[in-house]
């Protein structure tokens, strides 16, 4: 007489088992379901490169002193709190000191207590402690974004009395970080929380007189964790005179020209997750702006009406091309036909709220779709 085979549990009923377990429940994150979402740039160029805006996880922005890191996450986190509500919290951990009432005056960020949070703080331990703290006890089931400005102003607890003249641990601040990446990114994601670490580019000095030219000439500090961790790397770039926008642009020369009104902020793909990585992205900044209206809007929108060929420059004269006449007619919306110079088209679109956000959304929609 054969022996009844014992039917073996599916591959599937296993995996539900194990997942089920208390025990093994504190340690997977299979039943949180990801919170997907994009925050905006506010700006439409670099929307568009990161494929809709900054999804949750873990996210680097390096760059030169004064290229626009500060500046750019905290347009993120203005909008992270627009999207989320009551439910959306921005911890901003200021390490440096350079993060003044002026800056928060300019970026238009909401400083609710419940919203927004300062924390002063430069130790490495700690920082990471408030972070894990906030993302494991959450009862009010808040999103969180936090941003640690800068990682390289961080020190660790046993460097922080040391004499002066002694020397902090070598990759003791990168040794940290990556243990707290490794133990954090996951739960982050997962949660739906996001995270943006800023850091700074050094000079890389060449002490092999044979190496190979012609590759990256800086170095972020902090080691390679965040590298591997990180869901985008945006490297802001060094900016030029070619990069200054001038209120006579058409002038031969840069006393002509007068001073700058504006400049482009041009950020490198160092490393993202739609295949943009080693393109960059540029968009205009408008001095002297505050509530967050620091991206030029209307000159963005000029750069795309060059880019789809909707407008025509013939010497100084600007024209509007019939395909966008037509439908900005079947919207019942009005713009001449031409414009004499760049600066009274964008007069135009700054003082028409309107027709300028129906040409920003209208462009978003179209890129989206190529």
């Amino acid at each position: 007489m054969s022996k009844i085979k014992k039917e073996q549990p599916k591959t599937t009923d296993q995996i539900s088992k194990f997942l089920n377990d208390k025990d093994n429940q504190k340690y997977h994150y299979n039943f949180h379901e990801a919170d997907e979402y994009k925050i905006s740039s506010g700006s439409l160029n670099l929307d568009i490169a990161m494929g809709g805006g900054l999804p949750s996880g873990a996210h680097r922005f390096t760059g030169i002193n004064e290229g626009g890191k500060t500046s750019c996450a905290i347009a993120f986190a203005r909008n992270f709190q627009k999207h989320f509500g009551k439910k959306g919290m921005v911890i901003y951990i200021k390490s440096e000191g350079r993060f003044s009432r002026e800056m928060i005056e300019r970026s238009g960020i909401d400083t609710d207590p419940e919203k927004f949070f300062v924390f002063d703080c430069n130790i490495f331990e700690k920082v990471f402690e408030l972070v894990r703290e906030l993302v494991f006890q959450n009862e009010d089931d808040k999103k969180y974004m936090f941003i640690i400005d800068s990682v390289d102003a961080l020190c660790r607890v046993g460097d922080i009395n040391k004499p002066f003249a002694e020397s902090e641990q070598v990759a003791g601040g990168a040794l940290i970080t990556s243990v707290f990446l490794k133990k954090m990114v996951l739960p982050i994601s997962k949660m739906g929380h996001t995270m943006i670490l800023t850091s700074q580019v050094r000079v890389e000095v060449a002490t092999n007189p044979y190496a190979a030219r012609g590759g990256p000439k800086t170095k972020e500090a902090g080691g390679n964790a965040v590298k591997h961790y990180a869901n985008f790397i945006l490297e802001f770039q060094e900016r030029y005179n070619s990069d200054l926008i001038f209120k006579n642009p058409s002038a031969t020369t840069l006393d002509a020209k007068g001073e700058p009104i504006g400049h482009y902020c041009k950020i490198k793909f160092r490393k993202s997750i739609n295949e943009k990585t080693g393109s960059t992205a540029r968009y205009p900044i408008k001095y002297g702006q505050k509530s967050g209206k620091s991206v030029w809007r209307a000159r963005e929108i000029l750069d795309m009406l060059y880019l789809f060929n909707l407008i025509e420059k013939k010497g100084a004269w600007i024209s509007i091309s019939e395909d966008l006449m037509k439908e900005l007619e079947i919207k019942k919306m009005k713009i001449n036909d031409k414009f004499q110079g760049e600066q009274r088209l964008i007069d135009f679109l700054e003082g028409d709220e309107s027709l300028c956000d129906f040409l920003y959304q209208d462009f978003k929609k179209l890129t989206n779709a190529l």
